[in-house]
C-alpha cells in the first residue's frame, strides 16, 4: 500500500470545477476545502512511481496553481516486491 497526502492551491473561483477533475484521478481523494481554493487531498496507488505520476499531473489540472506533496507512506513488502521484479 502507497498513500500520500498533498495540499492543493487553486484559484478560488475554480474549486468546483478542479473537485469535477480531481474526481476523474484514480486513488485521489478530497479531505478539507477552503473557501480561498486550498485542498487537502490524498493519493492512493500502486507503487511511488504512480503516485508521483498523479502528483505531477494534478499541475496540469485547470485552475491548479500548485500542487504539493506533504506526506508519503509506503508499506516495507510492497518495496521488497518491486526491488525484486
Amino acid at each position: 500500500m502507497n498513500i500520500s497526502s498533498a495540499v492543493l492551491h487553486t484559484r478560488a473561483d475554480a474549486l468546483s470545477q478542479v473537485r469535477r477533475a480531481l474526481a476523474g484521478f484514480p486513488g485521489v481523494e478530497v479531505h478539507a476545502v477552503t473557501d480561498d481554493g486550498r485542498m487537502v487531498i490524498t493519493i492512493e496507488g500502486d507503487d511511488a512511481r504512480q503516485m508521483g505520476d498523479t502528483l505531477a499531473s494534478l499541475h496540469n489540472v485547470k485552475g491548479v496553481l500548485s500542487a504539493a506533496m506533504i506526506y508519503q507512506y509506503c508499506e516495507p513488502e510492497l518495496m521488497q516486491e518491486e526491488a525484486a521484479k
